[in-house]
């Protein structure tokens, strides 16, 4: 009798530790997913990714891998972001990472909300959207196109930038006749024919641009920031195919979640704020400036033809009330402060009363030495620099040319092509690969200094950048061709 009922206080007990210890849902087969990623890996949003991976390997014990794929959207029919959001709705990837501004390009509406101009203008609203009920609509609404929405983070402010000498845009008439580099949306598009703008997504040819001050340096040349008016807040969303997502066991599913909530958290938590952005920007060597509450209120007016158009939408009116009531609630973060131009920064040379030579480019093989300073006095931020300084060794013969840059620390780089006149200039395009699309047009004189460039226009690559490494200093003759 005795032995029965050790037997049974045995089961009992084996019974009950069982009860109270960690259930363990089935891991299911190990398994790879792909991560889709419309930034390059030295982007802002790249920490968070590698991140979200770490947690994602941690959480599963390594059940789940996930494997990026940087510049996702590169070799898409959309490109970029939008070019992310087609791979993923089409299974071409399980999971991706884009911008809430693009998803409209794709008919997908659900954020549009997030870029009602001039309404998330600080970083505290910025995050208390993000982590609002807000947010987890907006994720929810995009199930009905076949993707599972799992988080979204801010990521900068974005505002005007002018690529112009002297000439911030202050107010909706600097937009006018003006070519502005925009990220392809349709609100963003929609906000800046409001303005008079012109939107293009071009790296040259454009006098201004919406961006961060985190993103600046994607922008050619030193451009100045109009600090106080903010057209939208930037937020990066994470989500998935939901066909591929539905195909995880219960436990992957969660674990997924549980890495996404850790991602959006450090997040938030890192976010850079708008004042040490600006501190950065201007230590960059950009430039802000500040409208006035005249000018402010004049882009909002401005801009009220967008909100309409967003608000026609039910779903949108409702994110768009609830965003007006979470703003009234918070209390506004500090914004980004005024700093003036280097003094010691010169101003892009310019052609002037030099006499330019006609005709074809002298034979030879010529070179110029420039270092990060030289780059620097022609306008270009410090911290892109170090990119284009370096030797230029410039083969010229009879309308064939090959430019070689190397910065002495093992990088390098080629372009080979034409050179003919083409009126009063030269147009030299390239004919490789290496350097797609990239034209420059310029003029040149000999002198007893060396070959003088002046260049007028340059097509496919940043501008003040490229313009920089041809002007800054003459090219030296070091052997005949």
């Amino acid at each position: 009798m005795y032995t029965n009922r050790l037997f049974y206080l045995l089961i009992i007990t084996l019974l009950m530790v069982t009860a109270c210890a960690p259930q363990t849902l089935d891991q299911g087969e190990p398994i790879t997913l792909s991560l889709a990623v419309a930034d390059e890996k030295g982007d802002p949003s790249a920490p968070l990714v590698l991140e979200f991976i770490d947690q994602v390997k941690t959480l599963s014990n390594s059940n789940i891998t996930i494997e990026p794929i940087w510049d996702a959207g590169k070799d898409t029919e959309a490109g970029f972001e939008a070019g992310v959001i087609q791979l993923v709705k089409g299974g071409k990837a399980d999971l991706g990472l884009a911008a809430s501004r693009a998803w409209d390009t794709q008919g997908i509406t659900s954020f549009q909300a997030l870029q009602a101009p001039f309404f998330i203008d600080n970083d505290a609203l910025a995050v208390a959207v993000a982590t609002s009920d807000i947010a987890r609509q907006m994720l929810n609404d995009v199930s009905s196109s076949g993707l599972t929405g799992l988080t979204l983070w801010p990521e900068d402010l974005r505002h005007p930038f002018s690529l112009m000498s002297g000439k911030p845009l202050l107010s909706p008439g600097d937009f006018a006749g003006l070519n502005i580099r925009t990220i392809p949306s349709g609100i963003s598009n929609m906000m800046v024919e409001a303005l008079g703008g012109k939107p293009m997504f071009e790296d040259s040819r454009y006098e201004g641009a919406e961006s961060g001050l985190r993103q600046g340096a994607h922008l050619t040349g030193t451009p100045t920031a109009t600090g106080n008016v903010t057209f939208f807040a930037k937020y990066q969303v994470l989500f998935a195919n939901d066909a591929a997502f539905q195909k995880l066991s219960e436990n992957q599913r969660a674990v997924l979640r549980q890495a996404v909530a850790a991602t959006q958290k450090k997040a938030i938590a890192e976010h850079p704020s708008e004042t040490d952005a600006a501190s950065a920007w201007c230590a960059d060597g950009g430039t802000i400036v500040l409208a006035s509450d005249a000018q402010v209120a004049a882009f909002e007016a401005a801009a009220q033809p967008v909100l309409d158009s967003i608000t026609k939408d039910s779903f949108n009116a409702e994110m768009i009330t609830a965003i007006r009531d979470l703003k009234t609630k918070t209390v506004a973060s500090l914004g980004a402060q005024a700093c003036a131009i280097d003094a010691q920064v010169n101003a892009q040379p310019t052609a002037g009363a030099e006499s330019w030579s006609i005709g074809l480019l002298p034979n030879g093989v010529w070179r110029v030495e420039l270092s990060a300073e030289d780059i620097i006095q022609m306008g270009v931020l410090k911290s892109k620099a170090d990119q284009y300084a370096g030797t230029y060794t410039w083969t010229l013969k009879d309308g064939q040319y090959v430019n070689l840059w190397e910065d002495g620390k093992g990088n390098s780089g080629k372009c080979i092509g034409t050179y003919a006149v083409v009126e009063d200039f030269v147009r030299m395009p390239s004919t490789t690969d290496d350097c797609p699309n990239e034209v420059e047009d310029f003029q040149w004189r000999l002198d007893e200094d060396g070959l003088h460039i002046h260049i007028l226009d340059i097509k496919g690559v940043p501008f003040t950048e490229v313009k920089a490494t041809y002007e800054a200093k003459p090219w030296q003759k070091i052997a005949e061709q």
